[in-house]
């Protein structure tokens, strides 16, 4: 044979050898297809809904909510505003006809029909509801709105590609599930208020301990997309700054074992509280609620205001409350004092009809929580098991396992927390489900 004929042969080997790697054709066009979708649709909603979502939250969180807390500081009423919150929210719930809400039953409702769980008017009428109780100083989070508004968006964005598809011929091939679109909408909004693109992508498909694989590449390009938007209009600075960072050592994992113990009683507690209140409340209507549980959330309020400096340990979502534990500046029977006006807090908020999300104000919890117990454990290092238990106390709440150890590294910036957090989170995930 000669070099030429043997070049050609082992040419002819080789290109079958590389035929053999790829995957069939039938295959390889629907992984086109897929990134068509993908690019097209999903990374788009995302683009718009960081730019919504940052528009939202600069608003509310710049402005609104500074200019209220001047006015009512200024006349020395700031403790009367948590109060109003849940009285306004009542009132636009009943006064729309929207009534109680519920943001997980409007989540099961979208895998049957998500048309009909997020219609974009109600939904907007329940996001409204959320801004009256979260920015009047009603204990709940930010994450509950954006849920719903990133979910609505999402729908009324399949509804356009829907549209543009009967129109045009090549729109056809962006066409995915609605539920799709959903999720991966949810997702971009929560990656916004956690600042944490995988965060808030696992928030979206993580739902008592399972995760919907099939929506997690679009959750997740949805929420990069939606986070690299905030990014370069606010910057890269992480939600929860630590005062120093942290090694990882063995006494930290030992550690963590009575911190998850101890968590997943306090969210066994907070639970049993707040379905307790739900139960006695919803004999009377929503109205009603309403000014029995604002008259509840002021009374509350008062703490923060006449012992701690206008400390807002029981307003909103509870971020500045986790702040104040990080930095220690606090006694053992104050910080166990603020887990127990947050738990009542927001026990109270969401039994009486305030609308909104769990996840900050239970890791604001679980962080008081873990300033209690950190000059027991671990005094030589501020903010450590603050955060453990934050994590674990919010995770044992709703049922998750990933979300609050991937919300621990991002928001914080520092991956020595895993572990510990990861073990913390266990134990309490298994304490509550053994206690409710």
């Amino acid at each position: 044979m000669s070099p030429a004929e043997r070049m050609e042969r082992y040419g002819r080997r080789g290109i079958r050898a590389v035929r053999g790697l790829l995957p069939p054709r039938r295959l390889r066009l629907r992984l086109l297809a897929h990134s068509r979708r993908i690019v097209l649709a999903i990374l788009p909603l995302g683009v718009l809904l960081g730019l919504v979502m940052t528009g939202l939250l600069v608003g509310l969180e710049e402005h609104l909510a500074p200019f209220l807390d001047g006015l009512f500081g200024r006349l020395g009423l700031i403790w009367v505003l948590p109060g109003l919150a849940l009285m306004a929210a009542t009132l636009w719930l009943t006064w729309t006809k929207t009534g109680q809400v519920s943001l997980f039953e409007d989540l099961d409702l979208a895998k049957k029909s998500p048309y009909e769980a997020f219609p974009f008017w109600k939904s907007m009428a329940k996001v409204v509801g959320c801004t009256f109780t979260i920015g009047l100083g009603g204990s709940t989070g930010l994450e509950g709105p954006a849920k719903w508004l990133g979910a609505a968006v999402g729908v009324q964005f399949h509804r356009f590609i829907h549209w543009l598809a009967l129109h045009w011929r090549p729109f056809r091939r962006l066409k995915v599930q609605p539920l799709t679109m959903v999720v991966a909408g949810a997702a971009a909004a929560v990656a916004i208020v956690f600042r944490a693109p995988l965060s808030g992508s696992l928030f979206a498909v993580e739902h008592d301990g399972h995760v919907a694989h099939e929506e997690l590449i679009p959750s997740v390009v949805a929420a990069a997309s939606a986070y690299m938007v905030w990014v370069a209009i606010e910057g890269p600075a992480p939600l929860i700054p630590l005062v120093k960072t942290y090694h990882l050592e063995a006494k930290e994992l030992l550690w963590a074992l009575p911190v998850g113990l101890i968590c997943g009683l306090g969210a066994s507690l907070f639970l049993t509280i707040r379905f307790g209140l739900t139960r006695f409340l919803s004999r009377y209507p929503l109205v009603w609620r309403g000014l029995l549980g604002g008259t509840g959330l002021a009374l509350l309020a008062m703490p923060g205001h006449f012992l701690f400096h206008d400390l807002p340990i029981t307003q909103r979502g509870g971020l500045e409350l986790i702040l104040h534990v990080l930095g220690g500046a606090e006694t053992h029977r104050a910080a166990l004092l603020f887990s127990g006006l947050k738990i009542l807090a927001t026990a109270m908020t969401l039994a009486a009809g305030g609308v909104g999300g769990m996840w900050i104000c239970a890791v604001s919890i679980g962080a008081a929580l873990g300033a209690f117990l950190q000059g027991w454990m671990m005094p030589r290092t501020p903010g450590l098991v603050p955060m453990m238990a934050g994590v674990a106390f919010a995770g044992a709440v709703h049922e998750v396992l990933l979300v609050p150890v991937v919300f621990l590294a991002e928001t914080t910036g520092d991956p020595a927390l895993v572990v510990p957090g990861l073990l913390a989170a266990t134990v309490a995930l298994l304490v509550k489900r053994e206690h409710l």
